[in-house]
């Protein structure tokens, strides 16, 4: 698990260091007050990334910072001013970066890069490049962003990493390349991974004119010229990979239901349609619906209503887990049992339907019980229209028959 160490002894500052890593960091927090509470700490703990005043009480020189290093743990550095020397000191420390502590905004902007790095943690870029030096800057900058770096020496070999590897993130091109240079490149990745998908930023060195705009309009996310400083290749790709990672946040909420937290039928159109592409595998439709779940709403009111079907949601992913589920609309649920025939599927719907029927829920603190009924049909060969035809149709069925059954059509 991801876990952070925030050394700051202002009492003022480390109250809003703490408010803003409640509301923008997922992870464990640890703060400490000192040099030596900082090192006790890394005594107990394993640290992700570690964000520290570069002055102290008991560490007035940078201490805190050297020590955090030293344990080979990332470290961004807080700091009411900094001149050219300290500047220049920090950075071939090897610090990620630093943060000038001269208003509220610094704050924020230093615990939204904390948690851009931990995202960076795991995902991959992809450095493309003919020169072996530019690589190898460039390689050594995105591993202290804390990214997982591979490298290509022209556009050909990097087109082909990334078709064999849809899990980068992040792609550095070079212009000027052999065999196929970094607009052929980006043009060709466009084809399959979009803007969303993807962040490319494309290089070049200075004196070619337009380049910029044309690496922009052929699909890259952003431009840097060679030769760059080390921070304006920081904050570029921090800033770009932000943006990709606030889009993801946006399809996300798109995706999902609010009350639920399942994906909704939005998400589960899409996915569903991408299953019925894997023509050769066997898939079966499963719409589920609670039994009388109007009195619920009627005799405990709507709040209890919601409550209730927060807990059948949590049912429900304990014992699919291995399965895309949906809520698409008020009381029912959907999810498609991929590769799977319909016996097996029969049989582990049933199995769900008599566990449910057992289990005890709670409503306004008083036990109750509540059961589902189901339809299901094979999910192969057919148009979604047409299987979630059959499915509600068999629902339906259910529905009419005795309830908290399964039918099959």
């Amino acid at each position: 698990m991801q876990r952070v160490l925030v050394v700051e002894d202002s009492k003022v500052v480390q109250q809003v260091l703490r408010h803003l890593t409640a509301q923008y960091l997922d992870v464990a927090v640890d703060f400490a007050w000192s040099l030596n509470e900082c090192q006790d700490y890394i005594e107990k703990h394993k640290y992700s990334l570690a964000l520290v005043d570069l002055t102290l009480p008991d560490a007035p020189n940078g201490e805190v910072a050297k020590f955090t290093l030293s344990h080979a743990i990332p470290t961004v550095v807080l700091t009411s001013k900094i001149d050219e020397y300290n500047r220049q000191q920090m950075l071939e420390l090897g610090v990620i970066d630093y943060v000038i502590k001269d208003n509220r905004d610094s704050y924020h902007y230093a615990i939204k890069l904390v948690a851009q790095l931990l995202r960076n943690q795991g995902c991959k870029a992809l450095v493309a490049d003919d020169s072996v030096l530019s690589r190898s800057l460039m390689k050594q900058m995105l591993e202290k962003q804390l990214f997982d770096v591979t490298d290509a020496q022209d556009g050909q070999q990097a087109l082909e990493i990334i078709k064999s590897n849809p899990n980068i993130k992040l792609l550095m091109t070079d212009y000027a390349m052999p065999l196929m240079d970094g607009f052929e490149l980006v043009k060709a990745v466009r084809n399959f991974r979009g803007r969303d998908d993807l962040a490319i930023i494309g290089l070049s060195g200075a004196g070619k004119h337009g380049l910029s705009a044309r690496f922009i309009k052929y699909g890259a996310n952003d431009f840097l010229t060679k030769p760059f400083m080390n921070e304006e290749f920081h904050c570029r790709v921090m800033q770009t990979m932000e943006q990709l990672a606030l889009i993801a946040d946006i399809k996300e909420s798109a995706y999902r239901d609010h009350l639920t937290g399942l994906h909704n039928r939005r998400y589960f159109y899409q996915y569903a349609e991408k299953i019925l592409k894997k023509t050769e595998q066997k898939n079966v439709l499963a719409l589920l619906d609670i039994d009388f779940f109007k009195t619920i709403n009627d005799q405990f009111g709507h709040e209890a209503g919601d409550h209730a079907l927060k807990q059948v949601t949590t049912f429900l992913k304990t014992k699919f887990d291995d399965f895309t589920i949906a809520r698409i609309g008020g009381e029912e649920f959907a999810v498609v049992l991929d590769n799977m025939d319909l016996e097996k599927a029969e049989a582990r719907l049933n199995s769900f339907r008599e566990q449910l029927a057992e289990h005890q829920f709670s409503i306004n603190g008083e036990p109750y019980s509540l059961t589902m009924s189901i339809g299901m049909t094979a999910f192969q060969h057919v148009s979604l229209t047409a299987a979630m035809r059959l499915a509600d149709k068999a629902l339906y069925q259910a529905k009419q028959q005795q309830r908290n059954c399964v039918v099959r059509l």
